[in-house]
């Protein structure tokens, strides 16, 4: 069946958009399904490729991952030899950076850090030399997403650095709200997943004032959904 977003697709155009649709509302596989009649199978199969095309959308935006033209980092494209959510620590979730410029929220998935280090440090009971700080990117970061405890750890870009400790309700406290409100609604985020729904969080927040349908599409048609299917069978082979 032809089909311009995936190429062997069993669905049709017309499916497809009314799929692409009914995710830009914020509806579960399940919710989908019922009112689609697309199998639930199908659909969580589409969502993993929108979601990675969700993803590379916000990392060719993020000013700490695009360089020279190529996404420098992008986890479902790389084999790494662990979970990517695990940051090299068995049964742990990564910590994710966040941070707000240019009237944008940004995530960053941190590189592998101790969690008694990073706690330690919030709390001043141990300093961070310059080259600490910028490998991993505590400079620049507002916040860090804490999802082994589900906490939003807090940093406040001072004149001399970075603040430790609590601010005022800002920018990032919204997107953190919307982040944890999507832990309630999937009950949880499987460590395999977290990426993908961090960056379509990113993603909805970003642009919760524009047509995300249309903005999807446009951004389907740059680039259709087989190009992640490629991208995530690498990956996983």
């Amino acid at each position: 069946m032809k089909n311009k977003y995936l190429k062997g697709a069993h669905l049709s155009e017309r499916k497809v958009r009314e799929l692409l649709k009914l995710f830009c509302e914020d509806l579960t596989a399940t919710q989908i399904a019922n009112i689609s009649g697309i199998s639930r199978i199908t659909v969580n199969a589409y969502f993993k490729l929108i979601r990675t095309h969700i993803a590379r959308f916000c990392e060719e935006k993020n000013p700490l991952r695009y360089r020279n033209g190529d996404v420098a980092f992008l986890p479902m494209e790389h084999g790494i030899g662990h979970s990517p959510e695990s940051n090299g620590l068995t049964g742990k979730k990564a910590f994710y950076g966040i941070f707000k410029k240019e009237e944008h929220i940004f995530t960053d998935k941190m590189p592998c850090v101790e969690t008694s280090w990073l706690y330690d440090w919030l709390k001043g009971r141990v300093e961070a030399d310059e080259e600490l700080l910028q490998r991993h990117h505590l400079h620049v970061y507002n916040g860090i997403a804490d999802f082994n405890n589900v906490r939003l750890l807090r940093l406040q870009a001072g004149l001399n650095g970075n603040v430790r400790g609590r601010s005022h309700i800002d920018e990032i406290d919204l997107f953190w709200g919307m982040l944890k409100a999507r832990l309630v609604k999937f009950r949880g985020l499987n460590g395999n997943t977290l990426y993908l729904h961090v960056k379509e969080t990113e993603f909805r927040y970003n642009f919760r004032d524009a047509d995300i349908f249309e903005l999807l599409l446009d951004i389907l048609h740059k680039q259709p959904l087989h190009y992640s299917k490629i991208v995530r069978q690498k990956a996983e082979g």
